[in-house]
C-alpha cells in the first residue's frame, strides 16, 4: 500500500496542471479575501446584515470548482493518455489504487480547504482593520466553520473523482459540477426546492451561512453529501475493478 501511494502522490505532484491548479486554489481565495476586505464600506446597508465572524468564509465557494478540477485531473489524466493501462499492470490490487487516489484526493482537498480558508479568513479582517477581528478575538463557532469547509472540499473533490471514473472523461466532471457550484442550482432553488438535496447544495452551508432560503442545515446537509460522495464512490469502485480492467 504504502508503494501505491507513493506512486500516486508522484503521478500528482509532478503534473504541471495539477501543480498549477493547486496553487491557484491555495491563492485565489485569500487573494478574493484581500481584494473584499479593501473594498468594504462600513456604511453600506449589506454591511450590518452581514455577520462579522462570516468575513473571509464568503470566498469559500470559488475554491471549489479548483478543487474539482484537482479531483477530475489525478482521475482523468490516467485516460486521457493510456498510464492507467501502465498503473493497472503495475498495481493488480486495482481496489488498492482506486483507495490509495481517493484517500489523495480527499486529503489534499481538506488540506487546501485547511489553508485557503484560514488565510483568507486572516487577511480579510486583516484588511478590514478596525472593523474586523483580531486572531484572539476569532470564535470557536469560525473555527469549526474552516473545519467544515475542509470536509466540503474533500467530500466535493470524492464526488468530481467519482464522476471521472464513471465517465472516463474529466471534461463531463466540469460540465455537470463546475455550474452546478458556481450558482446554477441555487438560482434555481426558489422555484424548484427539491434542488436542495442536489449534492452541491446540500453541503453548502459548510462553506458558509446562507440564511432564509431553504437550505438544509450545515450537519444535515453535510450528512447528505456524505451520502452522495459514498454512493457516486461505491459505483465507481464497481465499475474500476470490472471495466477498466480489461481495458
Amino acid at each position: 500500500m504504502i508503494h501505491v501511494l507513493i506512486a500516486e502522490l508522484t503521478k500528482t505532484f509532478t503534473l504541471r496542471s495539477i501543480q498549477a491548479t493547486l496553487a491557484a486554489a491555495l491563492v485565489i481565495p485569500p487573494a478574493l479575501a484581500l481584494t473584499s476586505g479593501l473594498a468594504f464600506d462600513p456604511l453600506a446597508p449589506a454591511a450590518a446584515a452581514f455577520p462579522i465572524e462570516s468575513h473571509g468564509f464568503e470566498t469559500a465557494g470559488f475554491g471549489q470548482p479548483l478543487v474539482i478540477l484537482l479531483a477530475a485531473l489525478i482521475t482523468g489524466t490516467e485516460y486521457l493518455d493510456g498510464q492507467l493501462r501502465t498503473t493497472l499492470l503495475a498495481t493488480p490490487g486495482r481496489g488498492r489504487v482506486l483507495a490509495t487516489k481517493f484517500a489523495v484526493i480527499a486529503a489534499l482537498s481538506a488540506m487546501i480547504g485547511l489553508i485557503s480558508t484560514s488565510a483568507a479568513v486572516l487577511v480579510k479582517h486583516a484588511a478590514l482593520g478596525e472593523y474586523g477581528l483580531s486572531v484572539g478575538m476569532f470564535t470557536t463557532e469560525m473555527v469549526w466553520n474552516i473545519l467544515s469547509v475542509a470536509v466540503n472540499y474533500a467530500l466535493i473533490a470524492l464526488i468530481a473523482a467519482s464522476i471521472t471514473i464513471l465517465a472516463r472523461s474529466l471534461i463531463v466532471t466540469l460540465v455537470v459540477l463546475v455550474p452546478l457550484v458556481l450558482g446554477l442550482t441555487i438560482s434555481l432553488l426558489g422555484a424548484v426546492p427539491i434542488l436542495k438535496y442536489l449534492p452541491d447544495l446540500t453541503g453548502i452551508q459548510l462553506l458558509t451561512t446562507y440564511p432564509g432560503i431553504g437550505l438544509l442545515d450545515p450537519i444535515s446537509g453535510g450528512l447528505v453529501m456524505a451520502g452522495w460522495a459514498g454512493l457516486l464512490s461505491g459505483a465507481a469502485w464497481i465499475i474500476f475493478r470490472t471495466r477498466d480492467a480489461n481495458g
